[in-house]
């Protein structure tokens, strides 16, 4: 990639778009289970925290 191109990539507020994914039904019930005991108020707040840090590890990367 170009410079230009990765520092778009860097934009955090650049367009989003909404995905669905499917999941085996035990892992969500062990997001479930373990977000209260990381802190998190439930599963989606843990997964959203979780993106975020792939997130930064690809702009290390």
């Amino acid at each position: 990639m170009k410079i230009e191109a990765l520092k778009k990539r860097l934009d955090r507020n650049r367009p989003m778009i909404s995905i669905t994914i499917r999941m085996p039904e035990d892992v969500i019930e062990d997001l479930k289970r373990v977000a209260p005991l990381l802190g998190f108020s439930g599963y989606q707040p843990l997964v959203r925290a979780y993106r975020t840090h792939l997130t930064s590890f690809t702009v290390l990367w």
